[in-house]
């Protein structure tokens, strides 16, 4: 019994294992280089779906092919089909071996991330970029034949491809490996993107070229939809242009109509003075203030006309601009004069680019009106704590600019028609003021409103068309 309790208390021997095994280094970066694409692919489709402009996708996606946390190629260019042509259109990367080593030096020192500006790129670099390799673009153009621009699917070119345009690129680029991105659509080919390792010849993976393919995929789509915006805003400035017409034919048949009768009244008292003898006293000074009375309504009149005009004549060259910087720009010039009153301008800017239908200078001077207006409001009524709040937000297919004070409400005279030009004692003085704004935001395809919805608060709120 001892014997086998003695037994029972020996170690038994442990069954060798074997031991865990990481997997080859070939393994590990394949999948870091796998992750790697996905997360490109991700970043560039979330960029390419909201641009508006062609040179923003064009810098979006060739950025995206040729950053080094990207697709890593050391250069990438666009051409697009015009007519029988391929025509360089843009292109990121350096030109030459000594231009690269600098400019890979440089992003290595700074620790510049490229991925991280995809959506709001610098305009002056991108306009740079595009310069910078104008010339090489021009060489790179080439006359569509023998199937080019007609390819389906991306393919690695070589100095024997049998395809004269792949010959003619690899010869351009000094190149020895050419990954060639066909962009097709439906309706046929839209042109190409071509990429390649001329400094660190790395050879181009098979997934590297299919994720390249897919960037150019939906570059293809957000062309493609900048050319629509573009056609829609070229139609909607030949409307603005015939309204401009019609608006202009109004306003001339109007300034007929209302110079008709002062200018009457004053050239008929006028002739009965030189065809008959001249009254005497206080008649012939009764007749004289009647006349110039006349006159003087004929010339706001004509004054008040011409400034519509002016107004209408400023819709042709309306165009997609950020609003949240025009109207900060307008409440910081302000801003100073605020301050010596003792007035706090409290200016909402808006978390990202607002874009809408408009002209600088017209909506500055809408913001310069409704503005002075606060301040002359507050600094007559003098509050407790006076404040001027500014807003800029987005709601459906419009743009909001709110322009809100807790100084006193209009005058009973304005509430029923705040823009009619009636006399609004200290809060907008003659009230031109306001019907100024309304001919600015009406010139500009808005609407401007007035509300006291808010106890303790007048608020302006000009509507402006939200662009793209």
């Amino acid at each position: 019994m001892a014997r086998r309790l003695m037994r029972s208390q020996r170690p038994r021997p442990v069954r060798a294992t074997a031991p865990l095994r990481r997997p080859p280094a070939s393994s590990r970066s394949i999948r870091f280089r796998t992750a790697r694409l996905i997360a490109t692919l991700h970043r560039v489709s979330e960029v390419l779906e909201t641009v508006v402009e062609a040179d923003q996708a064009a810098w979006a996606a060739l950025v995206a092919l040729t950053a080094g946390e990207g697709l890593g190629f050391n250069r990438a260019f666009l051409l697009l089909l015009h007519g029988e042509e391929l025509q360089g259109a843009f292109g990121v990367g350096p030109r030459s071996r000594d231009e690269a080593a600098a400019l890979w030096a440089e992003i290595h020192q700074r620790d510049l991330r490229p991925l991280e500006r995809l959506a709001r790129p610098d305009p002056q670099v991108v306009e740079g970029e595009r310069s910078r390799h104008a010339a090489l673009l021009s060489r790179l153009s080439h006359e569509v034949a023998n199937g080019c621009a007609g390819w389906r699917r991306a393919f690695v070119g070589r100095a024997n491809h049998p395809n004269l345009c792949v010959r003619h690129w690899i010869a351009v680029l000094d190149s020895e490996a050419l990954a060639v991105l066909p962009m097709m659509s439906s309706d046929g080919p839209w042109g190409v993107v071509i990429a390649d390792n001329f400094v660190t010849r790395a050879p181009i993976f098979p997934a590297t070229l299919e994720a390249a393919q897919t960037i150019v995929h939906a570059l293809r789509a957000a062309l493609e939809r900048t050319r629509l915006l573009d056609s829609l805003h070229e139609e909607q400035h030949r409307l603005l242009a015939a309204e401009h017409a019609t608006t202009l034919l109004e306003t001339a048949r109007t300034l007929a109509h209302d110079l008709k009768n002062p200018l009457a009244l004053a050239g008929g008292l006028a002739r009965e003075l030189l065809g008959a003898p001249p009254p005497a006293g206080d008649a012939l000074f009764k007749h004289l203030a009647i006349i110039a009375a006349a006159v003087q309504r004929a010339e706001e009149r004509l004054a008040q006309l011409a400034d519509g005009l002016a107004s209408q004549v400023s819709k042709v060259s309306l165009s997609s601009l950020d609003v949240g910087q025009v109207v900060g720009r307008a409440a910081a010039a302000f801003q100073p004069l605020a301050d010596s009153r003792g007035i706090r301008v409290l200016f909402y800017r808006p978390a990202r680019e607002l874009l809408a239908i408009a002209e600088p200078s017209l909506l500055e001077r809408c913001v310069e009106n409704l503005l002075g207006n606060g301040l002359e409001a507050l600094r007559e009524t003098r509050p407790p704590s006076p404040v001027i709040r500014v807003a800029v937000f987005s709601r459906g297919d419009e743009i909001h600019v709110e322009i809100a004070d807790n100084g006193p409400p209009l005058p009973g005279v304005l509430r029923a028609d705040p823009f009619s030009g009636a006399l609004a004692g200290h809060r907008t003085g003659t009230g031109l003021g306001l019907v100024s704004v309304r001919r600015l935001v009406d010139a500009m395809g808005g609407r401007v409103e007035y509300d006291e919805m808010e106890p303790g608060w007048v608020r302006f709120t000009v509507y402006l068309r939200r662009s793209g």
